[in-house]
């Protein structure tokens, strides 16, 4: 199957991290092929491992902000007695993380433009609300962790946009 992509297709689909980190390994080069932008070839394999097979282009940036944190959640949740968990440090670094998929020399259209504007305010107030959930800590021989309900931060967010 043969796979043709522009450099900013990958960005507005959130998965320039991804490909910068597995396909390319080079924030340099990463750089001047997104400032060229010129339509290249993407094999099924890389086109697989960074995840361009199943994702929708959409300019609603929030959206696929929530949906890959719900992702992120039924992956990396562990079961606690009754409760389903996620370790606090780890939603904070797949909160700040999610922001690389947009890097700085990237310049967007006066659509996405927008959309980023609102995702990072968003992002900013869904830090805050983090802060705010209740936290449950636990200890194992490796050291203690701060934990916070998964379902606690579903609820934080919002699917109105």
């Amino acid at each position: 199957m043969q796979i043709k992509v522009c450099p900013t297709d990958l960005v507005v689909r959130c998965l320039w991290d991804h490909y910068v980190y597995y396909i390319l390994g080079s924030e340099k080069e990463a750089e001047e092929i997104l400032k060229k932008n010129q339509e290249f070839e993407i094999s099924e394999r890389d086109a697989l491992v960074i995840g361009l097979l199943k994702s929708i282009e959409t300019e609603n940036l929030i959206h696929k902000f929530n949906t890959s944190l719900v992702d992120f959640l039924a992956n990396k949740s562990i079961n606690n007695a009754s409760q389903v968990m996620i370790r606090k440090k780890s939603l904070e670094v797949f909160v700040e993380k999610f922001l690389d998929k947009f890097p700085d020399y990237w310049i967007p259209d006066a659509i996405y433009k927008k959309s980023l504007s609102e995702l990072v305010d968003y992002i900013e107030e869904f830090k805050i609300k983090i802060e705010k959930l209740e936290i449950t800590k636990i200890s194992d021989q490796f050291g203690t962790y701060e934990f916070v309900v998964s379902n606690n931060v579903k609820k934080l967010l919002s699917f109105t946009y």
